[in-house]
């Protein structure tokens, strides 16, 4: 029997070969006014959070990796931490700096999170086939 199809890890291949671990990766915080969606190609300023202890363009991600689980590849980082900020925030992009500040994926937090000169962090979920960021299907 032959069953055409793609290998179930060439997503994975295709994501190693793009996405390069040397590879700077930020994430830039935004307020409920800004406008990011599916069309949102690159880091834009329009919108993004001003504050004490925050710097345009957010913070470079540390900890990347490309994970799989079965035919989903996952993109991962260590949860990124603002100290000592003052801040309110709706959403974020991802985006990799080295590749033009091209964005990966926009997150809408739900709600406005604020801090008063404290640690303000983004809980990434744990990087699992059902729970991940950024996953691509196979």
């Amino acid at each position: 029997m032959i069953v055409q199809t793609l290998y179930d890890g060439f997503n994975f291949d295709l994501a190693v070969g793009y996405h390069q671990a040397s590879d700077v990766y930020r994430m830039a915080l935004y307020t409920a006014d800004a406008d990011l969606g599916p069309n949102t190609a690159a880091y834009t300023t329009s919108g993004e959070v001003i504050g004490d202890g925050y710097v345009p363009g957010g913070q470079i991600l540390k900890g990347f990796q490309i994970l799989r689980d079965g035919r989903v590849v996952m993109y991962d980082w260590e949860d990124p931490v603002w100290p000592r900020a003052t801040i309110t925030a709706r959403g974020a992009l991802i985006y990799n700096f080295s590749k033009g500040n091209r964005v990966l994926g926009v997150l809408d937090m739900g709600k406005n999170f604020s801090s008063t000169n404290g640690n303000f962090m983004v809980a990434l979920p744990e990087p699992t086939a059902k729970t991940a960021l950024i996953r691509i299907r196979g």
